[in-house]
């Protein structure tokens, strides 16, 4: 059980809990996240690093009972269950193999906040979810929680439209046993620079996200290395955090292959292979690049791609050490962004501990700390509203 929980914040429960974005961005709201569950060891030691506030359960939730969580945080009242059952299985990044156990995992989220009885409910997914199987699986979860008498909505939201470098997609189920409450979801603060509406920020780019980090020019990194300049955006220095910092960690990237690399060296930045001229594509590609009738494919348009500094990245998956998987090359060097790169595009401040191995996987599967902080702000204010009094004690990590 967690020691020193600040008397009157919300409290959370974690499931899925994995290395600890949607902890992280909640914590930053102002919630107490007094426990995480997951079953992936290493992750859950990541979590343990950055968390150490935080009960940890080291189990496969289909053997985890409410009494199990209520023991580990001795008995307090829940406000909040979270989590992002595992999504491989209806995502559009993934083979989509229907009858994947993963696809279910839903359920045992939804046991849990029946047995635990929170205020509220937040299930984070896919985007796939809402139109997979013509909605199947997204009806099942609205079916499950009104089955327990939670009401629920659920929206698809952005990440870069609160803040994050990436234009990452999720759909998110907001749900409450509360009557006298309505369930909305939070107001972008960003948008893209040509559609400043409502006072929002422009989106925040790669280059204002990574800019500060040091090139690695070809060489196998150190375990730490001294930044590039001073942190000359608020993303930067988010990142940084309030401290001195003075060394990046993680900053590590894999060299590709001969042969990817002959291919990323002829893609402009802001392109992918589709951006290369047909006469100057590695043979291989030619057959993979026109369908039947001898024409150019019109997909495949985020292979070997090479990100734009002045814009947001795209989603980050677990693969993006890879060049060759997606959209990952590095804006100006011929590599896969690094570790600590990807985790900044996940909006993970410098100081977040990762532990391997498994670490790509960890920040993939990750939610976001911004788009979670976000949130759980909003979450903050609907439980303030039927508590009828101020619950928001968001911590001043704000990024200009």
């Amino acid at each position: 059980m967690s020691e020193g929980s600040s008397s009157g914040s919300p409290v959370v429960v974690d499931l899925f809990c994995g290395a600890g974005g949607l902890s992280n961005g909640l914590t930053q709201a102002g919630f107490d996240v007094l426990c995480g569950v997951d079953c992936d060891r290493y992750a859950l030691r990541t979590y343990q690093e950055n968390h150490p506030q935080a009960a940890t359960i080291d189990v496969d939730i289909s053997t985890l009972h409410g009494t199990d969580i209520q023991k580990a945080i001795c008995g307090r009242e829940i406000d909040l269950v979270a989590g992002g059952p595992s999504c491989q299985g209806y995502s559009t990044h993934g083979k989509r193999i229907e009858d994947d156990p993963r696809n279910f995992l839903f359920k045992h989220f939804i046991r849990m906040v029946d047995e635990l009885q929170p205020k509220f409910a937040l299930l984070e997914n896919v985007k796939g979810l809402l139109t997979y199987r013509r909605g199947y699986f997204a009806d099942a979860i609205r079916k499950s929680f009104e089955k327990i008498g939670y009401r629920v909505e659920c929206k698809v939201l952005c990440a870069a439209d609160y803040g994050v470098p990436q234009l990452r997609e999720r759909i998110l189920f907001i749900a409450t046993r509360l009557q006298d409450v309505e369930i909305s979801f939070p107001n972008p603060t960003h948008a893209p620079a040509n559609e400043l509406l409502n006072h929002r920020k422009p989106y925040v780019t790669v280059h204002e996200a990574i800019g500060d980090l040091p090139l690695l020019h070809g060489q196998s990194p150190a375990e730490r290395m001294e930044y590039a300049s001073r942190a000359r955006t608020g993303f930067q220095r988010y990142a940084r955090g309030s401290g001195s910092r003075k060394y990046v960690t993680l900053h590590q990237a894999n060299p590709p292959s001969p042969i990817a690399l002959e291919t990323i060296r002829l893609v402009a930045e802001g392109g992918g292979i589709r951006s290369i001229p047909p006469e100057l594509l590695p043979e291989r590609f030619n057959k993979m690049r026109r369908i039947k009738n001898g024409q150019l494919r019109k997909d495949c348009t985020t292979l070997y791609y090479r990100l734009d500094r002045h814009s947001p990245a795209y989603t980050i998956t677990c693969n993006f050490r890879n060049v060759a998987s997606g959209p990952f090359v590095h804006p100006i060097e011929d590599r896969s962004l690094s570790f600590r790169e990807a985790a900044r595009i996940m909006s993970f401040q410098d100081g977040y501990s990762f532990i391997g191995p498994g670490i790509a996987r960890q920040i993939g599967n990750a939610v976001p700390p911004l788009f979670a902080k976000a949130v759980g702000q909003h979450l903050i204010s609907l439980i303030a509203s039927a508590n009828g009094r101020d619950l928001r004690k968001t911590k001043n990590t704000a990024v200009a």
